[in-house]
């Protein structure tokens, strides 16, 4: 009886050999051993090194390290060591005689050029961000995150942002410029739209905009990109109009109705009005679409690098995950993927206007520009051209560095 059961077994176990070959056809597939494969024969630490610029070190940091443990459980053996340095570290990262790292992230400006880069390749980031990072002909940086600028006024005082500063019976003010904001720029592209007088259309600028109060207020969807009006009045600065390295403390303060802001800014509205304090603030985008705040991953080419391993963690960086997770950090995407902001947050309205339409960026290696930008705000301030072709003239400087030829 024993024998005839293990007779019956073998027989069954051979007639289930023939299913096991259509059986793995819907079973989940094992890709690890196609992973070990690709980068079969090295194993090791690559390091990053990262200069945070227009983003907060800290939350830079943050990111970086989420996004480092998920490559590394993607790549057996391979390690991601980000290492924040100052600005000249990366500047002078071909010269200063110290070790250079595989891998670079950095701000708009810092590097004049693409020598000691290898190319690299992507179609994730979205239409106008790719070739940002240029040079010669060949993209050599990679932007994966990004911040804005936008209106915040205060609704205790004005009701919403006018069409021009010249006549309005409130007080603008603006920070001044930094080495990672083009305020210069910022207010080109908020005042290059144009406006009406018809009391139908609220005085508001004929640009896309988006109005969002505090947090738990319900968002505006996001509207259609339009082209520029042709006809209506353009938008002036109010006499004697001077930036201020004070301005946002002024605002906060109520001794102003409006400034531009970033991201940063928006970060601490919120914290203020999360203690009860600060202005009745709101938010407005106006005017087109512009921001310098980007942050580029470069591969260094150097005798031992690891060019595919370091071009693997750009893509990963450009992915859905990643992209998402930057809303944790105060930052944006530039890829199509979801931004994870709340529709309730302020950020999101933020996010929407960076994504309204194709955006005026400076190249990832031209710093020139800022010069420029700076003195057609002065003419803006000084009504000696109208701010739309003042603002035209800026993104045609911003075109012909964006080629990197």
């Amino acid at each position: 009886m024993r024998k005839l059961r293990s007779v019956l077994c073998l027989l069954c176990l051979a007639a289930l050999i023939p299913l096991l070959g259509r059986a793995r056809r819907f079973l989940p597939q094992d890709n690890r051993a196609l992973v070990e494969k690709k980068y079969a024969g090295w194993s090791g630490v690559l390091r990053l090194w990262y200069f945070p610029g227009w983003m907060d070190g800290a939350d830079l940091a943050a990111w970086l390290n989420r996004c480092a443990r998920s490559y590394e459980a993607g790549h057996p053996g391979v390690y991601v060591q980000p290492q924040e340095v100052d600005a000249g570290a990366i500047a002078d990262f071909r010269e200063s005689g110290i070790r250079p790292p595989d891998m670079l992230l950095f701000p708009a400006g810092l590097l004049e050029d693409a020598d000691g880069l290898v190319p690299l390749e992507s179609a994730a980031p979205r239409p106008g961000l790719l070739q940002t990072g240029a040079c010669a002909g060949a993209v050599y940086a990679l932007p994966v995150a990004m911040g804005g600028y936008i209106w915040a006024y205060d609704a205790g005082q004005i009701d919403a942002v006018p069409g021009s500063w010249r006549d309005a019976d409130a007080i603008l003010t603006a920070p001044e410029d930094d080495d990672w904001h083009s305020w210069s720029a910022a207010l080109l592209a908020l005042c290059s739209g144009r406006y009406s007088d018809d009391p139908g259309t609220g005085g508001a600028p004929d640009a896309p905009g988006l109005d969002l109060g505090l947090p738990g207020g319900t968002p505006s969807p996001a509207p259609s990109p339009a082209p520029a009006p042709e006809s209506g009045q353009t938008c002036a600065l109010p006499e004697d109009f001077e930036r201020d390295a004070g301005a946002f403390r002024r605002f906060t303060n109520g001794e102003a109705a409006a400034l531009p802001v970033t991201q940063r800014e928006v970060k601490r509205l919120r914290a203020l009005s999360d203690q009860g304090r600060g202005p009745d603030w709101r938010l407005a985008a106006s005017g087109a679409v512009f921001t310098d705040q980007l942050l580029f991953l470069a591969v260094v080419d150097k005798p031992d690098a690891q060019a595919e391993l370091c071009r693997a963690f750009a893509d990963h960086l450009l992915e859905d995950a990643c992209q998402y997770a930057l809303s944790r950090y105060g930052a944006f995407g530039v890829t199509g993927a979801e931004s994870g902001y709340a529709a309730n947050d302020p950020l999101a309205q933020m996010d929407a206007a960076l994504r309204g339409g194709e955006p005026a960026v400076p190249n990832a290696f031209e710093s020139d520009w800022r010069e420029t930008a700076e003195a057609l705000a002065r003419k803006l301030a000084e009504v000696s051209a109208e701010a739309p072709a003042l603002w035209r003239a800026l993104v045609q400087i911003l075109r012909e560095g964006s080629d990197g030829s």
